[in-house]
């Protein structure tokens, strides 16, 4: 038997292989050799590795600090615009022109003048004419203005266009569509002479193939008993070409129509007219205008089931019937009905009344807002309580079942905007509404002074109020900024432009504010409503109050 200190490559592969050049081991020993070159591999993988981290951790810090992030647009809290020597109409709508993700601000008044060196004379226009405005939500800063001539009929955006970026201007006799982007006419068309002034607008979908939502415009006088003035017009979005036929709506006396969409989507016209309250589906009307119209539209079964010859849908039958506003939830949408001596609320699915609640005199047109959290929207009613002493009744309605859910008395004029609210996160609204006081100035004279009203139905026994020294107030609206946040304000004053004065010298300025609705919480002062009315409210209520208002987060209503 051999030493195995004789067989230095079985017992050291490794010297061995030093020893004879590596030649000799590389082809009778592979497995040594394989080693080698997994070695050789492993350290070209791992080099790789690393330039890999290196690159990518490079690029990560290029996007972190060298190229800059989006800027998010900084809002002012409180802006406004004052344009001298101008009439103002009861119009604001919201859009975002800029397409920064905030909204943005039309309005429409009338002057000899613009604000970007715009004259209705330069623009081949009789003096004074009507200017449509965008200003940003942001800062209030002009974005476009587009003269028009006046006289204004109506105006109604969101109507027509690609996804409704259009507004629609009814005026001097013709339609006008604007982009709401650039302020451009994207067309202009003579209006039909016999149309008259009827709002709102309803927008259709595509009816002619040319990619741009139509609109159809309902024309009818409240003052004429015949029923052969009421008539339905198709109209291009894309170029305000008549589509069609006219279509007469054989319902009698009109007072009022609304735009309906079934939860299945079908669209329908509501007719409130002289002997109650009545629908049409508005494919009938478009097959009525042009065979072939009607496939654009749904029709909901359970309604055309009670349809009477003429085509006509009997909601509520009854003469006493004085107005008719929509209400808008998660489970559908109803429709609450004023009699003059109570308010019923009607469900569109079984077209029975849900609930039924005696009231007096209304000042102003209801508005809603959710009080509890049951998901249900409440009703705001300002009722007249004692006309000689000039006070109002502001109540608020559970919508689910008609009953009280909060009640306060405040001074009132005419001229005061309806309540307002916004939502809540946690399924609740903020209430704003407008109120009077009487205050004397002196020993012989005395003056109104206009108050502005928070509510937080959480804290029901007081009142946030606010003395804000708006004058006329033209248009008033709450509105969300931006989606779920920046909850604000804006108010419309100045001159009445629906007066139609043709003279305009001395009329004075127009001025529209933007408010953010935590700002007024931190300004106004506690006053006690209810129980509480007259009661000292302690400096610790006072600060919980205001802290409830700050520690809101806002969401978009239910559309």
């Amino acid at each position: 038997m051999s030493d195995p200190a004789d067989r230095p490559a079985e017992a050291e592969p490794l010297k061995g292989d030093q020893d004879d050049g590596g030649e000799g081991v590389c082809k009778d020993q592979s497995r040594s050799c394989g080693k080698l070159k997994v070695n050789k591999l492993s350290g070209w993988r791992t080099a790789a590795f690393l330039l890999s981290l290196f690159i990518c951790l490079s690029v990560v810090f290029a996007f972190s600090f060298i190229l800059p992030c989006p800027a998010r647009p900084q809002y002012k809290h409180t802006w406004n615009r004052t344009l001298p020597n101008a009439a103002a109409y009861d119009f604001l709508a919201l859009g975002d022109a800029n397409r920064d993700k905030v909204q943005d601000v039309f309005f429409i008044y009338k002057s000899s003048e613009g604000i970007m060196n715009n004259t209705c004379t330069g623009r081949g226009l009789p003096s004074p004419c009507l200017f449509l405005l965008a200003v940003d939500g942001t800062d209030g800063e002009t974005l476009w203005e587009q003269p028009l001539a006046a006289e204004l009929d109506w105006l109604q955006c969101g109507v027509g266009g690609v996804k409704g970026k259009t507004c629609l201007v009814s005026h001097a006799g013709n339609f006008t569509a604007i982009d709401t982007h650039t302020g451009e006419a994207l067309w202009q068309r003579q209006r039909p002479p016999d149309i008259t002034r009827r709002l709102p607008v309803i927008v259709t979908p595509d009816l002619d193939g040319d990619g741009i939502d139509d609109f159809a415009v309902m024309s009818y006088d409240p003052q004429t008993v015949t029923s052969n003035t009421n008539r339905l017009v198709f109209f291009s979005g894309k170029s305000g070409g008549k589509i069609g036929s006219d279509v007469n709506v054989p319902a009698g006396k009109m007072h009022l129509h609304l735009q309906f969409t079934t939860a299945s989507g079908a669209q329908y016209l509501l007719l409130h007219t002289d002997g109650g309250l009545y629908a049409v589906g508005l494919w009938r009307l478009a097959a009525n205008a042009s065979r072939g119209l009607e496939s654009n539209f749904k029709r909901e079964n359970s309604w055309e089931k009670k349809a009477t010859a003429s085509g006509l849908i009997p909601f509520y039958e009854s003469a006493s019937l004085r107005n008719v506003s929509l209400v808008k939830g998660s489970g559908g949408s109803s429709l609450l009905l004023y009699t003059g001596s109570s308010v019923m609320l009607l469900n569109t699915q079984t077209l029975g009344i849900t609930w039924t609640t005696n009231t007096s005199t209304l000042l102003s047109s209801p508005s809603f807002g959710h009080y509890n959290e049951d998901g249900v929207p409440d009703v705001v009613l300002e009722e007249l309580e004692d006309l000689g002493n000039k006070t109002k009744r502001v109540v608020i309605l559970n919508g689910r079942t008609g009953g009280l859910l909060w009640e306060a008395s405040l001074l009132f004029f005419p001229e005061n905007p309806r309540p307002a609210s916004v939502l809540t996160i946690n399924s609740y609204s903020v209430f704003m509404m407008w109120g009077e006081r009487l205050t004397h100035s002196n020993q012989s004279s005395s003056e109104v002074e206009r108050y502005s009203y928070l509510l937080h139905p959480h804290h029901p026994q007081v009142l946030l109020e606010r003395r804000n020294p708006t004058q006329h107030i033209v248009s008033f609206k709450v509105v969300l900024f931006e989606r779920g946040r920046h909850a604000s304000y804006l108010v419309l004053s100045g001159p009445d432009g629906a007066a139609k004065v043709a003279d305009l010298s001395g009329a004075g300025p127009v001025v529209l504010i933007k408010r953010k609705i935590k700002d007024d919480a931190s300004e106004s002062s506690v006053l006690g409503v209810g129980g509480a009315e007259g009661a000292a409210i302690s400096r610790d209520k006072e600060q919980s109050v205001k802290e409830a208002f700050h520690r809101l987060r806002f969401s978009d209503e239910i559309q």
